[in-house]
């Protein structure tokens, strides 16, 4: 009897041993099904990135994005990064100039991020809303003086209070003696998207932490009245007006992704917390069917619902 319960042990022994390798190896089957699907995905979004309307848009000033290979660079000079990495520029990709117009980061300390799985689990740029951003003050997307410009940026915020009024997402001219002088993607405190000249503003459309979102801003400041036209996860706007638009004259000093911080031009902050996966900027005012183009390539990428 001893012998046969001896046995039975080692016979358990053996069962065990066997579904421990079972076990390892469908854990790695699944990890590298995984995979195998995110890079599926992220070779999906670089196809429709390349194979977008974009490009053929006249008047295209800046278009930065996160998948494709060469859209950043770390602070050695490698378009390689790993996740949570710091991105010392991020690369613009447009195709019909040969002006390109970067942004970057020099101070290592305060380069915003890789995230691997951001928005609809593809590469995004992540901002920590304290002193992360990216700036260029030499090249503009937008003419000194401009009346009218279309801005357009993919985002989710990890939070929508901020320790100022708002918090900043893209933008340019920053001039502290003339505040209108600056056109601003501004997330305010209360929740709440839209345009900033400053004090010369407009926010019509409510937004939520954690929620991805697809926001364009047409200015068209000639006008006396209703000259901001804003998409928000919409191919249908809002159209409001900000306080003074005639006064509204785009500036030259600065041009930012993620916010300004007060070693800039304020004595406050205005950094975005959260991610961003895509910027464009043209250089007049979209038509709604151009718009809808879009919309419709980055409501695609991103698994963004655009109604």
């Amino acid at each position: 009897m001893k012998k046969i319960k001896n046995f039975n042990k080692a016979f358990s022994l053996i069962e065990l041993s066997i579904v421990i390798l079972i076990i390892g190896i469908l854990v790695a089957g699944v990890t590298q099904s995984s995979r195998l699907i995110n890079q599926l995905k992220l070779l999906s979004a670089q196809s429709l990135t390349r194979s977008s309307d974009v490009n053929s848009i006249l008047d295209l000033t800046f278009w930065v994005e996160s998948t494709l290979d060469g859209s950043f660079t770390n602070s050695s000079g490698s378009f390689q990064l790993d996740n949570g990495g710091s991105i010392s520029s991020w690369n613009d990709i447009k195709i019909i100039s040969s002006t390109k117009i970067n942004v970057s980061q020099s101070n290592t300390s305060i380069q915003p991020t890789y995230k691997a799985n951001g928005i609809n689990n593809l590469p995004s740029v992540s901002f920590n809303g304290i002193n992360q951003y990216f700036i260029n003050n030499s090249n503009f997307p937008i003419s000194t003086s401009d009346k009218t410009y279309t801005m357009v940026v993919v985002w989710n915020a990890n939070t929508i209070s901020a320790p100022a009024d708002s918090r900043f997402l893209i933008g340019q001219g920053l001039n502290p003696f003339n505040f209108h002088r600056q056109n601003i993607v501004v997330v305010d405190k209360n929740g709440l998207v839209g345009f900033s000249g400053w004090g010369n503003f407009y926010y019509p459309a409510s937004v939520n932490a954690n929620t991805s979102y697809v926001t364009v801003i047409i200015a068209n400041n000639a006008l006396s009245s209703n000259n901001l036209t804003i998409y928000n996860n919409s191919n249908t706007p809002s159209i409001g007006s900000s306080s003074s638009p005639s006064a509204l004259d785009i500036g030259a000093q600065l041009f930012f992704i993620g916010g300004v911080d007060s070693s800039l031009t304020f004595s406050t902050s205005y950094c975005f917390s959260g991610l961003i996966s895509e910027v464009m900027i043209f250089d007049r005012n979209l038509k709604n069917e151009e718009v809808r183009s879009i919309n419709n390539y980055l409501g695609k990428k991103y698994g963004i619902k655009i109604i």
